[in-house]
């Protein structure tokens, strides 16, 4: 199995590397009662996927999140090449998937789906199993400046993981077009995110001082990963 390093190295490695690479995001609501062998039914459908050499899926819980977000998991699809993501999606169909979804469907609240391209990634070989997600609203002519400001704060920021920035080119929700993700080794690390002494404070007061103007903060959630698939 390929290393998840690898995987996020090609994930948000844009600007780095001028490499292109897609995201796309299910997000699903189940119900507590109906976790277990919704679980089971994803992880034994996907481990038995053949998955193009460069396209990589995680599935995920999302057990931190703000209100009025219900979505509790997410199955992550990512790849250097739009045409391999878009024919493992098209690949998706005949009977055994519908078999599948026979299964899912019933256990599905809801469901909505998401996709995009990378800008920025910092710390790629620093990937970790818990990842948070803050989504903002900017208008297309700002985030240029939104990224600059970005990759300012991460000239002396440190973070303690991966962190990557990308735009939101298909199911925006409510107009939310950016997200930053960033990983954490562990909940400690998670819980203790933030500037760890002055430069970096005021490195985070030049950032919101130059985006406050330009951009709405919305939301922020947080994944736990249950397993990789390639």
């Amino acid at each position: 199995m390929k290393k998840i390093t690898l995987l996020f190295t090609i994930l948000f490695s844009i600007s780095l590397t001028s490499q292109e690479l897609y995201w796309y995001d299910v997000i699903l609501e189940v119900e507590a009662e109906d976790t277990v062998e919704f679980e089971k039914t994803v992880d034994e459908f996907y481990s038995s996927v053949d998955f193009p050499e460069d396209v990589t899926m995680t599935f995920s819980r999302i057990p931190l999140k703000g209100k009025g977000y219900e979505e509790t998991h997410i199955l992550s699809f990512v790849s250097p090449s739009s045409e391999s993501l878009a024919n493992l999606r098209s690949s998706l169909s005949g009977k055994k998937w519908e078999n599948y979804l026979e299964v899912v469907r019933p256990l599905v609240d809801g469901v909505r789906a998401s996709a995009g391209n990378a800008m920025m990634v910092y710390n790629p070989e620093e990937f970790h199993g818990i990842g948070q997600v803050w989504a903002f609203k900017i208008k297309s002519k700002d985030i240029p400046a939104f990224a600059g400001a970005f990759g300012k704060l991460m000239e002396t920021f440190d973070f303690p993981g991966f962190v990557g920035l990308a735009p939101v080119t298909h199911g925006i929700s409510d107009g939310e077009n950016i997200l930053i993700y960033g990983t954490y080794e562990n909940l400690n690390s998670a819980f203790t995110f933030g500037p760890k002494n002055d430069a970096e404070a005021n490195a985070f007061t030049e950032f919101f001082n130059v985006t406050g103007d330009i951009s709405e903060f919305t939301q922020s959630w947080t994944r736990v990963k249950i397993n990789d698939y390639n």
